[in-house]
């Protein structure tokens, strides 16, 4: 079983659709989220012309204006989804693996960059957490945090020097694994 979890920064434009298009024939995943999509709407058609077949499923959050835009896609023939719901910065899908019978949960996540509304988030995905214990679980997607200082791309002195340390916490308290970024 294969998820792909990507950080689009907008798929309005043509090319962009293009790049997910070439994503999902490379790798074939069976399960694809992607975050900061930017759109307000989106349909079968388009998510046909991203999958490049019929045989998918998807779930959508639209964005606030510009900011934001959750989609999860998934392949028909080898995930059979029982349900997904949409909440305030985060796509919960609960389905099968058809193949292997394997049930699951993903969370596709676009955490905000406020400091406040980020820890209500963490504090409301650790508490669906913790109802799934012993679950199989994915948690994915951007969260606009690093788990140590040294992740974080421009070092500035201001407050945000210590926002790693909710996150990190988050991570260990709900055992939650932080992958290494590919590509």
């Amino acid at each position: 079983m294969k998820i792909v979890s990507w950080n689009i920064r907008g798929l309005g434009g043509l090319e962009k659709r293009k790049e997910v298009g070439k994503l999902v024939g490379d790798l074939k995943p069976f399960i694809l989220c992607l975050q900061e999509t930017k759109l307000q709407n989106c349909d079968v058609l388009l998510c046909s012309n991203l999958w490049g077949s019929s045989c998918h499923g998807f779930s959508f959050r639209p964005s606030v204006g510009a900011s934001g835009g959750i989609l999860t896609m998934w392949d028909s023939s080898e995930v059979e989804m029982w349900w997904t719901e949409s909440r305030e910065h985060v796509l919960w899908c609960h389905g099968r693996f058809t193949k292997s019978g394997e049930e699951f949960f993903v969370a596709n996540i676009y955490a905000p960059c406020d400091d406040m509304v980020k820890q209500r988030l963490w504090e409301s995905i650790s508490e669906r957490l913790h109802l799934l214990a012993g679950k199989r679980v994915c948690v994915c997607g951007d969260f606009n945090a690093v788990k140590h200082v040294d992740e974080r791309r421009s070092v500035r002195g201001d407050h945000r020097s210590l926002d790693h340390v909710p996150f990190s916490r988050f991570i260990e308290d709900n055992t939650l694994v932080d992958l290494p970024l590919i590509g």
